[in-house]
């Protein structure tokens, strides 16, 4: 059954459409604040809580009556709530992601726990221009841990007769409403119970706990049960958005036809204040817990609410049957700009697959004998010099990233913590030098080895855990006063070998004081690598590109049954850096270190995710996974001694520090720079091309995708066919050197020259039109950086600027609407051909990947992710 699940959702996952419509006739007073940093076309909008009521209709019931003779509010904390505006980062070309949800002007959330003044957050559907009801939102599913820390019923969907004034109404008399009514139990016929249901897109009426987690439940939901409100009356939370494909009870980013709008489907963003009184208007320290009780989707709770539309991408397929497929291979690092591009790619007649490979195979694969092979490879260094005999190989810069540490912490202070006023709150800063990273990555830490290193007199003479470690609280002065209990699930990482972990090595061998950790010298205070990777030399070791996990120590309770847990069960590997990512937004390392008794059989399992307010997660990912999950990333402290963010500016810096290697047009890490304000770990990724091997219409394929990806896929934005957060645009030099190499792909001489026993082309149906020059695919946007000689000669440059818009060809993508919807080159409802319902039929056929690999990937490891949540 997971099976055939995982092979139905990965199909529909071909999400490749456009959202060309916006919520008609909103009454929803909005503002979309300028960035400095960010696309021109940001969707961020800004409204305050007056504003929203205003818009909703203030005093308003779920029916539509008004609680107020004088059509006001009559709630007490109406006043609190009044200078309180809220900004939403993004509402527009939506996927599943994250996005910043944060407020001003708020009340402080009381210091115990989540008793009073803190926001309620959660995604809901809804086709009414004003917003949704509570019936359709996705609510009363958090997990235990989190509930008990709230007042009794502020996380449910429960309603309380006697408990709201303004709900009652609905309960009781002869305008009751059934469907808030639930079936009484049997051993007790006559006990009244009542819930607001859930209604799904599709009509399904969910009310009693069965039906409810048939739609979500703790794992698959969304909400934000409490986020809280800073002294100073700030706060902010990052919000998974989720599309059609992972809440289809949602049905956000669906072709539907709503009111003669035609499209994919809206959703909504609702945030609940929840004030110091309850649902009836008494102070809620009138009660024995002193916490504010109710559902906010109770009546006098949900007038309160705060509605932002939320626009998606089409979950629905976009290219064309009847096109040319092509398929490309590479590296996770150009992951979210390939699935970003597809769609308008698909406007140029050709459907261009991308499978996400591991590096080696990727180079491997270009000039593999096999047919089918796929003859461009996206990596991030050249092949190697034994790999690339005897081919022509042609390298074309197309995205430049970074390699990051995400993180999801919550501040854990004691009451005497310098910076205690932060106790509860999201850190969104953080430091680490390359030594905290290598003994992260060595599990130099009690916390990171089982049963905290027990065995081993080194481990257990080390930091107990990173936020004890005196050099890391140098660098995070306010961590100070950390509960000794806080701790980071380890650091996680990808299985596998890659180029981005050779980078990291790379970038720690090249610090001092690391490599001297590494090779086993003490830090300041005593504290020396894990012995269990003493012999792996990775001190000196150029080798090493994974990230190992060497102590086999195995740890277990008191239960004599038990069997005993080790360091990939603790610190399990993600599949790639993408899960990671998506892992630091949940809060959910996956550890297996907890013994179930009464399990069948029994066994050690995950307790799921980290508590709000007690999470601490880390991971290396890229800089687009951790962008596309709004996750905040550390500062790391470069050759130069300088704490740098992975900013636009400082990766361009540091892909301005490379020097060219042994292979034209390819440049390469320097991992003795000492430049200020260079990001270390930033990194280039190329179009490689076995230009022998590929024939005339791979060559022009591969030479219409390089004059995109350097053309209007620079151009930033939130809206399919631009380059997503988390990219840098190319500098003007990389550009150039892309076209040149594009060009000469469409060069039939030169490529007759190079390759003596290529096939020849395809005589041409029209004189003078054998293939499509490579400026005619699109015109190159207006870059300033780099320079015709020197580091921006072989792709690399000074910090770029923003690219113009392009200038008009006549390519339909390039025609489409820059400032609107963007190109839209959707096929609505067409059935799938079945060699596109078979994905591993398909490969080993050596049909070329349909754009679903990733898709499936990624879909297949949260079906994973669900299923061992459950075990």
């Amino acid at each position: 059954m997971k099976n055939h699940h995982l092979v139905r959702l990965g199909s529909a996952a071909l999400a490749f459409g456009v959202v060309t419509t916006t919520i008609a006739g909103s009454l929803l007073v909005v503002t979309a604040p300028a960035s400095a940093t960010g696309p021109t076309d940001s969707s961020a909008v800004t409204q305050t809580w007056t504003d929203a009521q205003a818009a909703i209709g203030a005093g308003q019931d779920p029916d539509g009556g008004t609680t107020d003779p004088d059509g006001g509010t009559t709630d007490p904390d109406a006043e609190a709530f009044a200078g309180t505006t809220f900004t939403v980062s993004q509402t527009k070309d939506l996927t599943d992601q994250g996005i910043t949800v944060s407020w001003t002007g708020a009340k402080p959330t009381s210091p115990s726990e989540y008793a009073t003044d803190y926001m309620q957050v959660m995604q809901c559907w809804g086709d009414e221009p004003t917003g949704p009801s509570p019936q359709q939102c996705v609510w009363g599913a958090p997990s235990a841990a989190v509930s008990g820390r709230t007042g009794v019923g502020a996380a449910k969907r429960d309603l309380v007769r006697g408990d709201d004034p303004v709900q009652d109404a609905t309960l009781v008399g002869d305008h009751a409403d059934p469907d808030l009514m639930l079936e009484p139990p049997v051993e007790n016929p006559f006990l009244k119970a009542y819930r607001m249901p859930f209604r799904a897109v599709d009509g399904t009426l969910a009310k009693t706990s069965t039906e409810l987690s048939k739609q979500f439940d703790a794992n698959t939901s969304n909400e934000v049960t409490a986020a809280r409100t800073a002294s100073d009356g700030t706060g902010q939370v990052t919000f998974e958005t989720q599309s059609g494909l992972e809440a289809p009870q949602l049905g956000c980013g669906q072709d539907t036809t709503v009111a003669s709008r035609t499209g994919p489907r809206s959703c909504w963003l609702v945030i609940v204040p929840r004030g110091s009184h309850n649902l009836d208007g008494t102070p809620a320290d009138s009660t024995a817990a002193g916490r504010v009780t109710g559902s906010p989707l109770s009546a006098s709770a949900w007038r309160n609410r705060v509605v932002f539309p939320l626009a998606f991408q089409s979950v629905a397929q976009s290219c064309p049957i009847g096109n040319a497929e092509e398929r490309l291979v590479g590296s996770e690092t150009v992951t979210e700009a390939v699935t970003a591009w597809q769609p308008a790619l698909c406007g140029l007649g050709t459907t261009y697959g991308f499978s996400q490979i591991g590096d080696g195979e990727a180079a491997s694969q270009i000039v593999s004998d096999v047919d089918g092979s796929s003859r461009l490879a996206l990596v991030t260094k050249p092949l190697d010099e034994q790999a690339a005999k005897g081919t022509s190989i042609r390298y074309a810069p197309v995205a430049q990233s970074a390699i990051v540490i995400a993180f999801t912490i919550d501040y854990r202070l004691y009451p005497d913590a310098p910076a205690k006023v932060r106790d509860g709150l999201q850190a969104l800063d953080l430091t680490l030098d390359a030594r905290l990273v290598a003994k992260l990555l060595t599990q130099s830490y009690q916390a990171d080895v089982p049963g905290r290193g027990s065995g081993d007199a080194t481990v257990q003479g080390n930091a107990a855990s990173l936020v004890t470690d005196p050099e890391f609280l140098a660098l995070n002065p306010t961590f100070v006063g950390s509960k000794s209990d806080t701790a980071p699930a380890g650091l996680m990482v990808a299985l596998g070998n890659a180029d981005a972990n050779a980078r990291v090595w790379s970038w720690l061998r090249s610090d001092p004081v690391a490599a001297a950790f590494l090779d086993g010298r003490p830090d300041e205070w005593g504290m020396r690598i894990n012995p269990a990777y003493r012999s792996l030399a990775l001190a000196t070791d150029t080798s090493t590109d994974s990230f190992p996990k060497a102590d086999l120590t195995i740890a277990k309770g008191g239960d004599p049954d038990e069997t005993g847990y080790g360091t990939l069960d603790m610190r399990p590997y993600m599949n790639d850096m993408h899960e990671g990512a998506y892992r630091t937004l949940k809060a959910d390392p996956n550890e297996k270190d907890s013994w179930n008794p009464f399990g069948q059989p029994k066994g050690y399992t995950s307790l799921g995710a980290q508590v709000p307010g007690a999470r601490f997660v880390l991971s290396i990912t890229d800089a687009a996974s951790a962008a596309r999950y709004g996750l905040p990333t550390a500062k790391i402290v470069n050759g130069a001694g300088e704490a740098v963010a992975p900013t636009a500016e400082a990766v361009a810096a540091g892909i301005a520090t490379m020097r060219p290697s042994s292979v034209p047009g390819v440049v390469a890490a320097d991992p003795a720079d000492r430049t200020p304000g260079a990001y270390p770990l930033s990194m280039l990724s190329y179009a490689a091309v076995n230009v022998c091997a590929a024939s005339p219409d791979e060559r022009r394929a591969y030479a219409a995708f390089i004059d995109y990806a350097v053309g209007r896929g620079q151009v930033p934005g939130e809206r399919q066919g631009e380059l997503p957060a988390g990219y840098v645009p190319l500098a003007a030099a990389a550009v150039t050197g892309a076209r040149v190499t594009a060009a000469g792909l469409l060069d039939t001489a030169a490529v007759a020259t190079a390759c003596p026993d290529a096939p020849a082309p395809a005589p041409s149906a029209t004189p003078g039109a054998e293939a499509p020059t490579a400026s005619g695919v699109a015109d190159p946007p207006a870059v300033t950086g780099g320079s015709a000689s020197g580091p921006g000669a072989t792709g690399v440059g000074t910090t770029p600027e923003l690219p113009a818009a392009p200038r008009p060809s006549t390519n339909d993508v390039d025609q489409a609407p820059a400032s609107a919807d963007g190109p839209d080159h959707r096929t609505t409802d067409q059935p799938l051909a079945a060699t596109r319902m078979g994905l591993a039929a398909a490969l080993g056929a050596g049909v070329p990947a349909l754009g679903i690999g990733p898709f499936l990937i990624r879909r297949g490891r949260r079906l994973a992710m669900l299923a061992a949540a459950h075990v």
